[in-house]
C-alpha cells in the first residue's frame, strides 16, 4: 500500500521538543532541524510519545502535523499569554499547512457546523517564554491532530465533564464543550475531553481533528 505524505522523521518528536518548537524561515535563517538529509514539509506528519511517566514508560501515540501559524489580524501577547498551554487553531484554507489561532480566519468562519479545526498548536507562552511573536507568526510549528494531550487550554467550558466533545468556538485560541450524549452540530470537533478541568479552563483530550 501507498504511505501517502511521508515523514523523514529527523525532528525529533517528544513532549519537551513539540512545546518549543518554533523554525521562522525568515528569523531563524539556520536551523538544526530545518534541513537534515531532505526538507522538512509543511503538511507532514510525525509520530511521538506523550504521557510517559515511570509506571508507562512507553507513553501514549500522538501525532503531529508540520504546518505555518500565520494569522492575518494581530495574535496578541495577551492572547498566548491567557492561553498558556497547547490550544485550538484552525485551517485557513484547504492546502491544510497554514494554521490561525483567530476563528474567523479559519474556514467556515464562525459560522456553526462550518469551522474546521486543525488540532492544538503545540508552542505556548509557558514552555517557550522566550519567543516573540514576530517569531511565531510565520514560523513553523507543530499542530497536534491526533492522540493522548495533556493540559490543553479550553476557553469555554459549558459542559465540563469527562467525554464531552471539544468543539470549536468564536475567538482566538478558543474551544467549548459540548456534553456527551448530546448531538452537537459541529462536524468536525477538536476532541473529546479526558480529564475534569483543572484550573478551570486545562484538561487531557484524546485528539481526533486529523483531516487523514
Amino acid at each position: 500500500m501507498a504511505f501517502l505524505n511521508p515523514s523523514n522523521q529527523l525532528i525529533q518528536i517528544d513532549t519537551g521538543s513539540v512545546l518549543t518548537y518554533c523554525w521562522n524561515p525568515s528569523a531563524s535563517p539556520i536551523s538544526v532541524y530545518a534541513n537534515i538529509g531532505e526538507i522538512q514539509t509543511l503538511g507532514q506528519r510525525y509520530v511521538g510519545v506523550t504521557n510517559a511517566t515511570a509506571a508507562n514508560p512507553a507513553g501514549s501515540p500522538a501525532i503531529y502535523v508540520l504546518a505555518k501559524y500565520l494569522s492575518t489580524s494581530a495574535t496578541t501577547l495577551a492572547n498566548w499569554q491567557t492561553a498558556n498551554a497547547p490550544a485550538p487553531v484552525y485551517w485557513t484554507d484547504n492546502t491544510f499547512t497554514t494554521v490561525t489561532g483567530i476563528t474567523t480566519e479559519g474556514i467556515g468562519g464562525t459560522t456553526l457546523g462550518l469551522n474546521f479545526p486543525a488540532g492544538y498548536l503545540m508552542v505556548n507562552y509557558a514552555s517557550a517564554p522566550k519567543l516573540t511573536l514576530a517569531q511565531l507568526l510565520g514560523g513553523y510549528v507543530f499542530v497536534q491532530v491526533a492522540g493522548y494531550l495533556k493540559g490543553a487550554y479550553c476557553s469555554g467550558t459549558s459542559h465540563p465533564g469527562i467525554g464531552s466533545t471539544v468543539v470549536p468556538l468564536a475567538g482566538i485560541f478558543s474551544s467549548d464543550t459540548v456534553a456527551e450524549g448530546t448531538a452537537s452540530t459541529y462536524s468536525q470537533p477538536l476532541g473529546r475531553q479526558l480529564t475534569a478541568l483543572v484550573s478551570t479552563n486545562y484538561c487531557d483530550v484524546l485528539v481526533g481533528s486529523d483531516n487523514f
